[in-house]
């Protein structure tokens, strides 16, 4: 096989240099989405698919008694102080008649308050589903907010940055370059041979 690009030196030199420090940046995070690719496939092996499930009950405060459900000042107040006492935003609660709803999601985790206008009750019921769960639901980005998706998105970036910079550093290795190509070819072929073999469609 005849090499059709020889890169000089001085590009060379460059491209280790951004595939090492690259490589660094990344140690970390490539460790954790390899490991949480394990952890997403074999959910039961790590208990992430089983929650621990709380639920408490609590009445109003008293500056919310008598309950107005169809005042609109006092389903609003009621809404701020459902928000407050639980650490969200005024945006997140749903308010009617009959009730005050406030959903929470998280990494690995799960919580609705509802404030029953009726019973003149607050109902909160908490799900958490452990570690792993978070672990999984992050390399998900599920529930995670926009930093963390910017996070998911760089560090793609990275690992499409380290993967060129280390095929461009075997251009000038002919023997490596020919071995490695057939491994690259070797892997994918079997990989599209278990796609059309054992995936169902």
């Amino acid at each position: 096989m005849s090499i059709l690009f020889r890169p000089g030196k001085r590009l060379l030199s460059i491209t280790r240099t951004l595939h090492i420090y690259v490589s660094m940046a990344l140690l970390l995070l490539m460790l954790f989405f390899a490991f949480t690719g394990i952890t997403l496939n074999h959910p039961d092996w790590f208990g992430a698919s089983k929650a621990l499930r709380e639920e408490t009950e609590q009445p109003l405060p008293d500056f919310l008694l008598p309950v107005e459900a169809d005042s609109a000042d006092w389903q609003e107040a009621a809404a701020h102080w459902l928000a407050s006492e639980w650490q969200a935003s005024r945006q997140q609660v749903e308010v009617s008649e009959d009730e005050l709803l406030l959903v929470q999601k998280g990494p690995g985790r799960y919580r609705s308050v509802l404030l029953d206008t009726e019973a003149a009750v607050v109902v909160a019921e908490c799900l958490d589903y452990g570690l792993m769960a978070v672990l999984n639901d992050l390399h998900k980005g599920r529930n995670s907010g926009a930093v963390w998706s910017w996070v998911i998105d760089l560090s793609a970036v990275l690992m499409l940055l380290f993967s060129l910079t280390g095929a461009f550093l075997l251009l000038p290795q002919k023997r490596r370059l020919k071995r490695s190509l057939g491994y690259m070819t070797l892997v994918s072929s079997v990989c599209i041979a278990i796609y059309w073999l054992f995936i169902p469609t």
